[in-house]
This record gives C-alpha cells, structure tokens and sequence, in this order.
C-alpha cells in the first residue's frame, strides 16, 4: 500500500482506509489505483476472510476528484478512468470475500456507489448520502445505477438520483441505504470489524458462492435450482463440509480452511 490506501489486519479481516485528508477521501486516479489493487491482492490471500472498506479524517469519500475535472478529458481518458473504478466495484461484487463499508461522514457521488456496492452497510451519526452526479451533468457510476435499485428499490433511487438530494443518517436507515446505524462514530469501526469477524467464522467456500449467486441475480426459481445442482454437490465433497460434520458429531467448533 501507499498512503492514500492504508491497510490493517484484524486475524482474517482486512481493514482497507481512503486516506486523502484534503480532499475528504476523493477518488483520484491514484487513489483508484492504488484501490483496485489492493481489493484484487485481498480477493487472492487466503489469510484474508472479510473485508472493511472506511474513510480517514472523518469521511468515508466525497466521490470523484473534482479538481481533476477541470481538465478537458478525451474519450479515452475518460474511458480509462471508468476501467479503474470498475475493477475497484468488480473488485467488491465479484470478489469471493464478504465487503462492509462502514461510513461516516460524506458518502457522495461515487463514493456512495462504493457503500453501496458492499455487501452490508454500517454507518456512523454523521453519515451523509449523495447521489450527486445529476449536479455535474453526469450519470451515476460505478455500479449504482444496478446497486441503489437493489437496496431501496426503483422508485427511491429515482429521487434520489433525479433530486441529488442529501439522505442523512436516520433517513438512510428507514430507506434501506443502511443496514446498522451505531450510536456514536467512535463505536463505527469496531462494529464493522466485529460484523465482519462474525463472517469469518463460517466456511469461506459456502460464502463465496452465495456471494456469487447474489451479484449475478436469480431471476426465476429454475435459476436457483440449477445454481444449487451445479455447487452443492461439489461442496459436499469439500474438506471443510467434512470438517462441519465432524465438528458438529463432536460437539466443537469447526476449523474452516477453504478447501
């Protein structure tokens, strides 16, 4: 890591940080970067089991780098740069490990696409949600014109991507935007930790494919059947169902390994 993704290890969980004070944790071209490869090295560690995505200095992202915008951005510069934030979200959806965000502060623009993009939300008092791009003539991106309608449905992402309008902590909760709302922002990354220990605990390999099944979507009950003929019978053959079995005949925990 560089400074702008700062990197912690909790036993199996990862704690990735945004860390670009000046600019309430924007994601610039090197920042992105820096993102992208880090989620991409975490997917591929086996020592890692969950993730926790949050923002230094009081912010979890102010979204794109505004002062990078000023500059006329051709085509495929433009393109270039959407190619680095969709390996970050691609990174997060597709990836075989759990991803809470846990946010306080602005979540805007695409930084909001970011927590939305987690598979669990934990939020702070001070948490702000923008969807923000109707502002500077743009259309959401990474990924939250798939991930919002997901979480609050089709109507509420409308307003919120037609008005840009602020959603506050409280508010954030009754839509859905957040899963758990912590009473005190100090009590933020310990809870998000906590939830995504809680994760770890069960075997890797089930996990990665019910993550699997959940980004792609099951569209009709066939879907479903058929994603179950094709998985389950091979994880009954995994050591790690083994491993339930005999714990579970044994009356002790398992000791999950991914295999």
């Amino acid at each position: 890591m560089n400074d702008l993704v700062l990197l912690e290890r909790h036993g199996a969980v990862a704690v990735v940080t945004l860390n670009n004070a000046k600019t309430r944790n924007a994601l610039s071209r090197d920042l992105l970067t820096v993102l992208a490869d880090c989620l991409e090295a975490l997917n591929d560690d086996v020592e890692c089991r969950a993730i926790v995505i949050n923002g230094a200095n009081g912010h979890f992202c102010s979204g794109g780098d505004v002062s990078g915008m000023s500059a006329e951005r051709p085509l495929p510069v433009g393109r270039g740069r959407m190619v680095l934030g969709h390996r970050v979200v691609k990174a997060m959806v597709s990836g075989n490990k759990p991803v809470i965000a846990a946010v306080q502060g602005y979540a805007a623009g695409a930084g909001f696409s970011l927590a939305a993009a987690a598979d669990y939300v934990v939020a702070a008092p001070s948490a702000k949600f923008v969807s923000s791009f109707a502002k500077v003539g743009l259309v959401p991106d990474l990924g939250l014109l798939w991930s919002l309608p997901q979480r609050i449905g089709v109507a509420q992402a409308r307003r919120l991507f037609y008005s840009a309008a602020v959603v506050e902590a409280e508010e954030g909760l009754k839509l859905g935007i957040i899963d758990t709302l912590v009473s005190e922002d100090d009590d933020l990354l310990p809870t998000a930790v906590s939830l995504a220990q809680s994760f770890t605990a069960h075997a890797p390999l089930s996990v990665a494919l019910v993550r699997s099944a959940l980004s792609r979507g099951m569209g009709t009950l066939d879907e479903a059947l058929g994603y179950e003929m094709d998985n389950q019978a091979a994880l009954y053959l995994t050591q790690d169902h083994r491993e339930a079995v005999d714990a579970f005949m044994s009356k002790r925990p398992p000791n999950f390994r991914g295999v």
